[in-house]
Order: structure tokens, then C-alpha cells, then sequence
């Protein structure tokens, strides 16, 4: 192999997967990074890192990072790396907006595609429910095939049925493309996460590029509120999903020639990696066993009394049976040496369990406040999409102000000091929201309540991101994506639920309660009385958070350091 010391100091790192513990170190004096991986070849010679740099000290992390040498990482060019982590934040914006345009525009797109109040919610329950199935087994598979090669197909799939969403005729149609339109980003949101840990190293970059998805999370889902809002008054619903699919198409197009091609982490063909390094077993298992728990999730959140029906008892107990039969499974993998889609092991990591747990509650918590915030301005104040929708620009900013922080903050502060002083700060939202009087004005505590909602989630996306990436081995990373991913949709899902289920239950208790007919006010009241039991039982969940990140988070030092 011959190499050669250049004059120029440019700086250019290039760092692939070792299938060796042996490396070969030769030092330069000139300050040039160049770290050319040679993967092992089928005849066992170890292969040769270069290095054309000045020794220095390595910091430490208090995190273990059993990525740090397996990643591949190159120097970007400043543009380069800004197009990239505006791609991966772009379609972390769209996918959260298409949330909020639902929100915003339901009751028209039920008048207009005729869904009855049964079906009203399934058009947002679907989207969940397939992305939910198949997170994990498309992160497992981009593993092998490639991780910008299912990112980009994902991209022109959500492009092609959000443009598709805006021409359905009806309910079925709706429903239809949003859950094809979940698939294809079931192929994205993994990969977005091994796209980030695999293009920037640990520090600086990638703190900012997992932070700006987080802000893409409250972002998007604000935009969607007030875009859905203000185009369902105006020119109609459907002009919000074609300018959705003109931003998708734009992103995805320059997110063909912005991805730098990632090597992969196995000398075997793409399809023998397939059949022998993936426990597809474990991942229709768990697949199986959450799209039942999903679908068992949205018939709740639809109709409360549906929990009763023998139907959805039974699909509840195969999704329990399925899920209680996984980390059996995961052990009969492990003692026989066979691939393990999560090993049990992982949850031994204090670390990666507390975020998990805190990432589960947290975001159901987000979703309860956030979806009856909407519904107190719309059904009890009686303000239109549009009015509501702007009372949620307040979230918007906090979003925005808390991930640009968080880039920053990840690198200094413990995260347990992160994770629990935010938790605090947002238990103070859910008893604004629970005390509200009606007809209150609204700076008074709806705002607060909104601007304080988000900022806990805000520290936890990038931190749990960063601590479930150095989980995995750099040739998993996609399936590290798919994991937090899966939490995150399965929070979203039992908190829409659960949230539902208590609203409806605790405001019919007591409509029936009163015996008569009840006039505009008390329907109001009885409506009010149900969303306050949400806002505790949302005030309940921050709590749980904030003592989870304060035990489970004590020993996890600073996850966000540069490492070199």
C-alpha cells in the first residue's frame, strides 16, 4: 500500500469498520487525519489503518461507546454537512407535520371523504400502526443492504403517497396511503439515525445533527397545526399535502447527491448478510407483537368501550403473548450464537434502559397535553382550526430554542442534571392545563403550559439518540434508529390511548351522572372535567420521568464529548 504525506492541511478523516483488533499505525508530522480502513480479507491478513497525525491524548466518556471504532466517518465539506443534517431534519419536520395537519383539518376531511365519528381517527392511527410493524425490520435490513439506499427509496415512496393522500376521494382511500405513506417512513427514521452516526463523528456535528431532529419532532408538528389550520379555511385541506410532497421531493433529490455512500460493515453479499446476520425470527416476533398492541391501541383511542369487545381482548393477549415470548427468544439466540435482534444484555445498560423508559412516557405524555390542549381550544373555548393552531407557535419556538441548546449543553452537562432539571420545568405545563377555568384568558396559563410542554422532550430526543447509538455496534445503527424510533411511536400510541380512553370514560361518568339533558355549558364542563383528569394523569407521567433520569441516569456522565 503506498502512501504519500501531503503539504496541504486540509483537514480529511476517513474511518470505516474494522474487522480486525489489529492495527497498523505509521505517524507522519505532518497534522493531516487520513484513516483508510483495509477490511479484513477471507484469508484472515489484518488489515492497516494509516494515520498521518500528530499523537495527542484521547478524551474519555463516561458512556461506553462500543461504536467508536466500528462507524464510518468522513471530513464533509461545511455545505456538504449542513445539506445532510438539513435532509435527516427536513423529513423528521414532514413527518411530524403531517400529524398536526390531520389534527387541525379532521373534522373537514371527515365531512369531505365522509368518515364516520368511528373511523375519524384511524387516518392518524394507521400511519403508527404500519410504520410501528415495520421500524425494526426495516432498520435490521438497511443494516445489510445499505443505508442510503433504503433512505432514498423510503424518501420517494412517503413523496409519492403524500401526494397520493392529497387526490383520495375517500375514507378508505385516506386510509389506504397514510398507512403506505407510514411504511415509507419506517424506511427512513432508522436510517436516518445510522446516516448521522455513520457520516459525523462523536462531537460537535453529530450532537447538532441529532439535536436538529429533535427540533424537527415539535416543529413540524406545530407547522402542520397552523398550515392545516390555515389551508382548511382557506383553499382547502389537500393544498397542505401537495406542498408537503413538493418539500419531500426537493429533500430526497438532494439528499441523492448530499449522502455520501456509507461502506458496509460485512465482507458477504448484501443478500447472504440478509439470511445469515439477521434474526428475522425476532423481528416478525416483535413486529407482530406491536402492530397488534397498535392496532389494539387505536381501536381504544377510537372508542374506549371497544376494550370490552372479545375482539380486542384477544388481540391483546396474542400481542402480550408475542412480546413476553421475545427476550425468550433473544436468549436462545445468544446461548446458541445465534444473531440477536436486541439482546437481553443490552437492558443490563443502565443507561440504555433509563432511556428507553424515559423516551416511552415522556413522549406519551407530550402527545396527551399536546392532543387535548388542541381539543380544550376547539370543543370547549368553541375557536376555530386556524385560532387554535396559532396558540401553538409559543411550542414552536421552545422547540427551537431547546435543540439548539441541547446541541450545545450535551457536550458539558451530565445528562442526568439535563434530563431531570427539563423534566421539572415541564411538570409545571400539566397543572396550568388541569387548573384551567373556562373562557380564561389565554396568556394566563394555556401559554405557559404550551412553551414548557416540549422541553423535556427536546433534551431526551438527542440525548437517548446518542446513548442507544453507542448501544449497537457501527454495523447496527440502523436497527439502533429503529429501536428508539419504536419507542417513540409506541409512546405516541399508548398516550393517545390511554389519554382518550380517561377523557371519555371520566366525561361520560358524568353526563349520565346528571340524568337530564344537558345544556352548551355543561357539555362544555363535563368535556373540561375529562381533559383535566388527562392533564394529571399527563403531570403523573413527567413525574415518573423525572425520577427514572434521576436513578437510571446517575453513572451516565457525558454523552456528547468529542472523541477522536
Amino acid at each position: 500500500m503506498h502512501t504519500a504525506c501531503s503539504e496541504k492541511h486540509d483537514p480529511i478523516s476517513v474511518s470505516g469498520a474494522l474487522t480486525s483488533s489489529h492495527r497498523d499505525t505509521l505517524i507522519c508530522p505532518d497534522s493531516i487525519e487520513l484513516q483508510v480502513p483495509i477490511k479484513e480479507p477471507r484469508n484472515g491478513v489484518h488489515g492497516t489503518t494509516l494515520t498521518t497525525q500528530k499523537t495527542r491524548d484521547e478524551p474519555t466518556s463516561s458512556v461506553p461507546n462500543t461504536s467508536s471504532n466500528l462507524h464510518s466517518s468522513r471530513t464533509l465539506s461545511r455545505t456538504r454537512s449542513v445539506v445532510v443534517v438539513a435532509t435527516m431534519t427536513g423529513l423528521m419536520v414532514l413527518n411530524s407535520m403531517g400529524s398536526g395537519i390531520l389534527i387541525a383539518a379532521t373534522p373537514r376531511i371527515a365531512s369531505d371523504l365522509g368518515l364516520s365519528q368511528a373511523m375519524i381517527l384511524w387516518p392518524a392511527a394507521v400511519y403508527s400502526l404500519a410504520a410501528g410493524c415495520l421500524l425494526l425490520i426495516f432498520g435490521a435490513a438497511a443494516d445489510a443492504i445499505g443505508f442510503k439506499q433504503v433512505w432514498l427509496a423510503g424518501g420517494f415512496l412517503y413523496t409519492f403517497f403524500t401526494l397520493a393522500i392529497g387526490f383520495a376521494q375517500t375514507g378508505a382511500q385516506m386510509i389506504a396511503f397514510r398507512a403506505l405513506s407510514g411504511v415509507a417512513i419506517a424506511m427512513c427514521m432508522p436510517t436516518s439515525v445510522s446516516l448521522i452516526t455513520n457520516t459525523f463523528p462523536s462531537g460537535p456535528w453529530r450532537n447538532t445533527a441529532f439535536a436538529m431532529n429533535g427540533m424537527g419532532q415539535p416543529l413540524g408538528y406545530a407547522v402542520g397545526l397552523v398550515l392545516g389550520g390555515i389551508l382548511t379555511d382557506t383553499v382547502g385541506w389537500r393544498w397542505a399535502y401537495y406542498m408537503m410532497t413538493i418539500v419531500s421531493f426537493c429533500l430526497t433529490t438532494a439528499a441523492f447527491g448530499a449522502l455520501p455512500r456509507v461502506p458496509r460493515h460485512s465482507d458477504k453479499p448484501w443478500r447472504q448478510q440478509l439470511l445469515e446476520d439477521i434474526d428475522w425470527i425476532g423481528a416478525f416476533v416483535m413486529s407482530a407483537g406491536l402492530g397488534l398492541l397498535f392496532y389494539a391501541l387505536a381501536t381504544v383511542a377510537s372508542s374506549y368501550e371497544s376494550i370490552r369487545s372479545a375482539k380486542s381482548i384477544a388481540i391483546l393477549i396474542l400481542s402480550i403473548g408475542l412480546l413476553a415470548a421475545f427476550p425468550f427468544w433473544m436468549q436462545f439466540c445468544e446461548r446458541h450464537h445465534r444473531p440477536a435482534l436486541i439482546p437481553n444484555k443490552l437492558w443490563q445498560q443502565a443507561s440504555f434502559t433509563t432511556a428507553c423508559i424515559a423516551v416511552f412516557v415522556c413522549w406519551a405524555s407530550l402527545i396527551g397535553i399536546e392532543y387535548f390542549t388542541m381539543l380544550y381550544f376547539q370543543q370547549v373555548e368553541g375557536i376555530t382550526a386556524l385560532q387554535a393552531s396559532i396558540r401553538f407557535l409559543g411550542e414552536v419556538v421552545t422547540g427551537i430554542v431547546g435543540n439548539i441548546a441541547t446541541a450545545y449543553l450535551v457536550s458539558v452537562v451530565e445528562i442526568r442534571y439535563l434530563a431531570v432539571v427539563t423534566a421539572l420545568v415541564t411538570m409545571v405545563g400539566p397543572p396550568l392545563m388541569a387548573t384551567v377555568e373556562i373562557g380564561e384568558n389565554y396568556w394566563y396559563r394555556p401559554f405557559w403550559a404550551l412553551l414548557l410542554a416540549p422541553v423535556n422532550t427536546d433534551v431526551l430526543f438527542t440525548v437517548s439518540n446518542l446513548i442507544i447509538a453507542d448501544a449497537f455496534p457501527g454495523s447496527f445503527q440502523s436497527l439502533a434508529g429503529g429501536v428508539f424510533t419504536e419507542v417513540t411511536q409506541l409512546g405516541n400510541a399508548c398516550g393517545l390511548a390511554v389519554t382518550a380512553a380517561i377523557a371519555a370514560s371520566v366525561s361520560d361518568r358524568q353526563t349520565q351522572a346528571s340524568g337530564t339533558e344537558l345544556s352548551l355549558a355543561e357539555k362544555r364542563e363535563a368535556l373540561m372535567t375529562g381533559f383535566r383528569a388527562v392533564f394529571w394523569t399527563v403531570f403523573a407521567g413527567t413525574s415518573i420521568v423525572a425520577v427514572v433520569c434521576s436513578v437510571g441516569f446517575r453513572r451516565g456522565g457525558i454523552v456528547g464529548k468529542k472523541r477522536d
